[in-house]
């Protein structure tokens, strides 16, 4: 969607237009549920916390600064959202060590079958190693190499510093690489 499009259904939603922001809740959604799922490893929590951040969205829409993108700001709404989960359940010890489900990887073609399978055990070991990280790591790392953010957006998304940012992906992506070496 443009960026005035965007522009617009904010002002009229700032205004109680509840279609307006219905639209931009049916444009953004889809960007809020991968990245929820992506951190939160469950498609059940991924869809609860759609409904979170964008009532959360619409309740603080007059906080919004339109000198930022509309789904930068949803981003940081996301990542603030599941951050706060991820650290509660760190806490509680409630953290699943569960394979994401089969459904939300690719399926290989049959000409590639063998490549493909051993890219997909490799994309589930990696998926299963990001939820061993720690919260902060797993949300910068998900962020940079799986959402591919550049730094830039993921201080603005995070609100962590470059020097921040560049430490918990180094830690992730060298405990992810330790892993991937000691099982090969």
């Amino acid at each position: 969607m443009e960026h005035e499009t965007v522009q617009k259904l904010i002002a009229c939603s700032r205004q109680g237009d509840t279609k307006a922001f219905g639209q931009l809740v049916a444009a953004f959604q889809s960007l809020v549920f991968r990245l929820a799922f992506r951190l939160l490893c469950s498609s059940e929590d991924a869809q609860d916390m759609v409904q979170e951040v964008f009532v959360k969205a619409w309740l603080q829409l007059g906080r919004y600064n339109s000198r930022y993108r509309f789904s930068t700001w949803i981003y940081r709404i996301t990542c603030n959202m599941c951050y706060d989960k991820l650290r509660s359940a760190s806490r509680s010890a409630e953290v699943a060590g569960a394979l994401p489900p089969a459904a939300a990887l690719s399926i290989p073609s049959p000409e590639q079958v063998e490549t493909a399978s051993a890219n997909r055990e490799l994309k589930e070991l990696i998926m299963y190693l990001t939820n061993r990280l720690s919260p902060k790591q797993k949300l910068v790392f998900t962020l940079s190499d799986i959402e591919g953010l550049e730094a830039g957006e993921i201080e603005e998304v995070t609100g962590l510093s470059a020097g921040q940012i560049k430490s918990n992906l180094h830690l992730a992506r060298k405990y992810i690489r330790s892993k991937i070496n000691a099982a090969s």
